[in-house]
Parts: C-alpha cells; sequence; structure tokens
C-alpha cells in the first residue's frame, strides 16, 4: 500500500474534504499550508515511507470508484503518473486537478523545476485513463480565476511536455468560452483568457511564466481585473 498525502493550503472546505479522503484511505497523511507547490510535494516526499507516493488536492471531489491501489511496475517506478479529473464549469477531463503518483527518490532530490511541476521534475510523465475525481476549483472568485489563469498560461506557452497541438488549441477555446452559467463561471473565463495572453507574450521567458506559481501576485492581478 501506497502512502496518500492530502495537500491543503487555505481551503475553506480542507478539513471536511481530508475526513471524506480518510473514508477512502484511513492512511492518508496531510500536508497543510506549506507555501508554494514546489514546497508543498517536496514536504510529502520528505514523509514518504514508500517508492512511491500519491498526491490529492483539498479541492478535489474523489470518484466514489477511484481507489488508491495502483502501483507501478519496477521499469516505471521513477514516472509521474496522472490521473484525470472533470472540470466543473466546463466540462473538460483531462489532467489538469487530477490526483497523481510520485516517485518518492526523484522529487526529494529535485533542485529545480518548469512552470508546470507535474510534468517537468521527473521527465516521464504518464497520464492515466481512469477520472479520479472533479477539480473543485471553483470555491470562490479568486480561487476559479487563478486556477483558469495558471492552466491556460501552460496550455498557451506549450511547455507541457509532448502537448498536442490540436488538443491544446481546442482545452483554450473551451476555457476561454465555456461555463459563463456556472458558479463562478465568469471569473474562470476571465482568468483563462488573461491566463492565455500571458503564456502567448511570455513564451520565451520562463521567469515571467513562473509568476503563475506566486499566488500574491495572482491575487493582484484579479483585484487589479476587477
Amino acid at each position: 500500500m501506497l502512502d496518500v498525502f492530502y495537500l491543503s493550503y487555505d481551503e475553506p472546505f480542507a478539513d471536511e474534504h481530508y475526513e471524506l479522503l480518510l473514508n477512502v484511505a484511513p492512511h492518508a497523511k496531510r500536508v497543510h499550508g506549506i507555501k508554494g507547490i514546489y514546497n508543498g510535494h517536496k514536504e510529502c516526499a520528505r514523509q514518504a515511507m514508500t517508492e512511491n507516493f500519491y498526491v490529492i488536492d483539498a479541492d478535489a471531489i474523489l470518484e466514489p470508484d477511484f481507489e488508491f491501489d495502483f502501483e507501478p511496475e519496477w521499469h516505471q517506478q521513477d514516472h509521474i503518473f496522472v490521473w484525470r479529473a472533470k472540470n466543473p464549469i466546463n466540462g473538460l477531463i483531462y489532467g489538469n486537478g487530477g490526483v497523481k503518483l510520485f516517485p518518492t527518490k526523484v522529487i526529494r532530490e529535485a533542485d529545480n523545476w518548469l512552470i508546470d511541476f507535474t510534468t517537468s521534475v521527473a521527465g516521464k510523465f504518464k497520464p492515466m485513463s481512469q477520472i479520479s475525481n472533479t477539480n473543485g476549483f471553483n470555491y470562490s472568485s479568486f480561487s476559479t480565476y487563478k486556477s483558469a489563469f495558471r492552466e491556460c498560461t501552460k496550455l498557451a506557452s506549450k511547455i507541457i511536455h509532448n502537448q498536442k497541438d490540436e488538443e491544446t488549441e481546442t482545452r483554450l477555446h473551451i476555457w476561454c468560452t465555456v461555463g459563463a452559467d456556472k458558479p463562478y463561471g465568469k471569473y474562470a473565463i476571465q482568468g483563462a483568457i488573461a491566463g492565455k495572453a500571458w503564456g502567448l507574450q511570455y513564451r520565451d521567458n520562463p521567469k515571467m511564466l513562473d509568476k503563475v506559481n506566486d499566488f500574491e501576485w495572482l491575487q493582484q492581478n484579479f483585484e487589479g481585473e476587477n
């Protein structure tokens, strides 16, 4: 049985979701309040007692049939596995916000990373076909804007390893146009449009692209638009 980590920061429902997770994975550990995506994952790796470990974000709403029972074959233990998640605003289903399985040693030893942590830190990325959860990022106006901005910056700048151009363009179009009638949907579209523009403008400037991992900067950006 592989370690499972529940990664939370300041989500208002984090305690409730953790209790629900314990019904599925009673051994799940919580890593809470660590600033920065990279630092949060490094702490999970530090605590891990198994060769690979699962990470589930606090805003993930697990599918009833998802279980943390997959274990990689020996020749894939250095891969990162990402399950698919449902987007509650625009209906997209792909790896954004899904459950992830990381190689412990690789994450512990990582000392640099690109803008998209999951697809860059190990260099060996494997998408899984099963849907693990709904990505419940739309719990406030800012959380929705932030998630959309970050994802569409990554899509537009094409920094994600092995992106398919046609698939990426389709996802970008849907992010930027669909779901205004959903809870906080207008902020998803607003963030997507702004993130797409940022990604296109700074696609050759990693330092500027990395702004998407600075949540204080994103907050200022959001307040400037609203």
